[in-house]
């Protein structure tokens, strides 16, 4: 298996653990709990999470997502999230697009890693060895968030 392909799943099924024991941690009373209204509730962050990870497979296999601008993909994702509600949901969904994402990491060939990927908002392309990574790095960043919530309620273990 290619490097980059291979650190890609590494990371990406460290974040999964990491995801799974955090949301786990959170208290039914804090599922649709933020601190501001422009802030997203754990729920929010998982399903964020999930619909990004789907959104950069197809990215990745040669779709890139399509709106045109970073406001308007913010307000399609808020709004597909407010749609998540439970554990159950927010589970089911990240579950079946990291699924999704981790078969699709696995199925990377040599000869694709050069493939250059479109970016989406007219930010150009970049190659597949750099891109590969891209859904454990938006993760990791949103999960950090997911722990942040928990400090803000009194959560002070890791």
């Amino acid at each position: 298996m290619e490097q980059a392909a291979h650190l890609a799943i590494q990371d990406v099924h460290q974040l999964n653990g990491r995801l799974l024991r955090n949301l786990a941690k959170i208290p039914d009373d804090r599922l649709n709990w933020s601190p501001a209204p422009t802030a997203r509730t754990p729920l929010q962050l998982v399903a964020h999470c999930a619909f990004s990870l789907g959104f950069i497979h197809t990215m990745l296999n040669g779709t890139p997502y399509p709106a045109k601008t970073t406001a308007l993909a913010d307000a399609e994702f808020l709004e597909m999230e407010r749609e998540i509600t439970t554990r159950e949901q927010a589970l089911s969904l990240w579950e079946n697009r990291f699924h999704q994402y981790l078969s699709f990491l696995i199925s990377l060939q040599p000869d694709q890693m050069d493939t250059l990927v479109r970016l989406p908002f007219a930010m150009g392309e970049l190659p597949m060895h750099f891109m590969a990574g891209i859904g454990a790095v938006h993760t990791r960043e949103h999960v950090a968030q997911l722990e942040h919530l928990q400090t803000i309620y009194g959560d002070r273990e890791w």
